[in-house]
């Protein structure tokens, strides 16, 4: 920009120039005409439009017109160079102004800089070679080619270029601090080392000098000196958010989870990071539960600071909430969220989050108080609804699930989401032993959403137990299989349906695979393989697998009923 404002200048004082000419004080004024076709005037007047009148268009046309008589003309070609939308387009023009005067440190420069845009670093080279002959005092063109060499993989000639600007300018900090990286890439960490020292005697209150120094004492696992430094940049700067961040991630380093906390303490009241950043901090400790469960109080500490830095943040009360609850402290989390519940932030997830906890804490009271307010302030939101819908089915109110589910209903706009709707009023009608209204809702369910799986399986698994219409169960049941192939639940219901039809070696084969999937060895599939094997004449392994089933929860009265029933249903 000062370089422009000078060409101005210059130019103004030219056009000044040819518009008046006064030989002497008493001579008549004489006005001389400028030469309006000369390439120098238009190239001024294109200089006044881009600088003075922000006319990138008329400018390049002038510049344009002038080399198209003129194709040498380089100061035409260097402010061509600057203008241009296509970065090879103004590589080329930044090489034909500097083919024409490769003694101009402006158009060398220009040239190199446009090279380097463009990423063509190895052509970049040579030029910043010639700019350093020109300007053997130019710190950014050291600074430059170190970072091209640095940057090809050839760190050994980035050194070399630095030691040469350091003979013919001497010592300068911005390049040293350069010169250090390298020098650690390269493994010399005495030099490394000696190097920050220097530079952190020259400027004893640079928090990135010191930091560096300790960065290459870590390195040379000179142990010992890396931590006092570390103390030294924090000492510097107590509330400087990247620096206390570094000393965070070196104490991590070297599993010293006391330092560490304490560091991230330190960083939770600092104004210089944002809530939400310090919150993904703060949890990454709590997601790893080796550490959590070893430093509770102390994470808890942190998470206290920043519940005092942050109060009203819903992030952070959600997490503090998060914490009281895994140290076993339920109630005070519940009254602590219920006293954050009406604020402007709360979400319908975090009504849900606190009735929850209120209906795990049995807390029936505050639970209904809550809900009711809940569902006035987000009435339309389907998860509010289910979870009411759940509450009357716990009850027993059936009949008041199922009116909320179709309330849900008539506020859905998602086909998928009336899908579901509608898979639950079946199951709650088939708790109610509905058979029909149960199979009609389910129908409903997938005439919204074909591949609602839970619908498909648990349509299919209840015609199974009326033995009604088997083949459409069977296909239900295969499509939910599909979806979902390794669900031990699914499977079992289609090797059920399989015991059902009669076609017991494959309905084996399938509840084998069931059993397999299933972690813990469900009752119900203990006691349906059971059932499978005595219908397979396999006696012996069917009563095991009943007595599996009991020993699994299954209930034992209702198991020798099953059983006695099987047995006379053969005479």
């Amino acid at each position: 920009m000062n370089r422009l404002r000078d060409i101005l200048l210059v130019a103004l004082l030219l056009l000044a120039t040819l518009l008046v000419s006064t030989p002497t004080a008493s001579a008549r004024v004489r006005t001389t005409l400028p030469d309006t076709l000369s390439r120098s005037y238009r190239h001024t007047e294109a200089v006044k439009r881009l600088a003075i009148y922000r006319d990138t268009t008329e400018a390049r046309r002038l510049w344009h017109e002038i080399i198209a008589e003129d194709s040498t003309y380089a100061p035409a070609l260097y402010y061509l160079s600057n203008i241009e939308n296509d970065p090879m387009t103004e590589i080329r023009y930044a090489h034909r102004a500097f083919a024409k005067d490769s003694t101009n440190k402006w158009y060398t420069e220009n040239y190199a800089l446009k090279l380097i845009d463009a990423g063509l670093y190895t052509r970049a080279i040579p030029i910043y070679r010639r700019l350093m002959r020109l300007d053997p005092k130019n710190v950014q063109s050291y600074h430059a080619l170190a970072i091209i060499y640095g940057g090809s993989g050839m760190p050994y000639s980035a050194i070399s270029v630095l030691d040469s600007a350091e003979l013919r300018i001497g010592y300068n900090h911005y390049l040293a601090e350069i010169k250090q990286q390298l020098l650690l890439e390269t493994h010399q960490y005495d030099k490394a080392i000696e190097l920050g020292i220097k530079r952190s005697e020259e400027f004893p209150y640079d928090k990135g000098a010191r930091t560096m120094l300790a960065i290459a004492y870590d390195i040379a696992k000179r142990d010992s000196l890396a931590e006092a430094t570390y103390e030294e940049v924090y000492r510097l700067d107590t509330t400087n958010v990247k620096s206390l961040i570094t000393i965070v991630d070196y104490h991590r380093s070297r599993n010293n989870v006391d330092k560490m906390l304490r560091y991230e303490g330190y960083i939770v009241r600092c104004k210089g990071l944002s809530a939400s950043d310090k919150i993904k901090r703060v949890e990454s400790y709590i997601s790893n539960d080796k550490v959590y469960a070893k430093n509770c109080l102390r994470i808890g500490s942190i998470i206290q600071l920043l519940a005092i830095e942050h109060p009203n943040n819903r992030e952070v009360v959600n997490l503090y909430a998060r914490h009281l609850i895994a140290g076993g402290e339920a109630q005070m989390a519940l009254d602590y969220l219920r006293g954050h519940l009406r604020s402007d932030d709360t979400t319908a997830e975090d009504c849900i989050y606190l009735l929850g906890l209120e209906q795990y804490l049995e807390r029936e009271d505050l639970l209904a108080e809550d809900l009711k307010w809940s569902l006035e302030r987000f009435p339309d939101n389907i998860s509010l609804t289910l979870f009411l819908a759940y509450q009357q089915a716990d009850k027993g109110d059936y009949k008041g699930a199922i009116k909320t589910y179709k309330q849900g209903i008539k506020s859905a706009t998602e086909d998928k989401v009336r899908s579901e709707l509608w898979g639950y009023i079946g199951d709650t009608y088939h708790q109610m032993e509905d058979s029909k209204a149960a199979f009609s809702a389910y129908r409903k369910a997938l005439g919204f959403d074909a591949d609602n799986i839970l619908v498909l399986n648990n349509y299919a698994y209840f015609l199974s137990l009326e033995d009604r219409d088997l083949e459409e169960a069977l296909r239900m049941s295969a499509r939910a299989i599909a979806i979902e192939p390794n669900n031990a639940t699914y499977i079992d219901t289609y090797a059920w349906i399989l015991h059902r039809l009669g076609r017991n070696e494959e309905a084996k084969q399938y509840m084998r695979q069931a059993l397999s999937l299933s972690s813990q060895r469900d009752a119900s599939l203990l006691a349906h393989y059971g059932d499978i094997l005595w219908a397979l004449g396999e006696e012996f392994m069917a009563e095991t697998y009943w007595q599996k089933a009991v020993e699994r929860g299954y209930d034992k009265d209702e198991m020798e009923t099953h059983i006695q029933t099987i047995k006379h249903s053969e005479r």
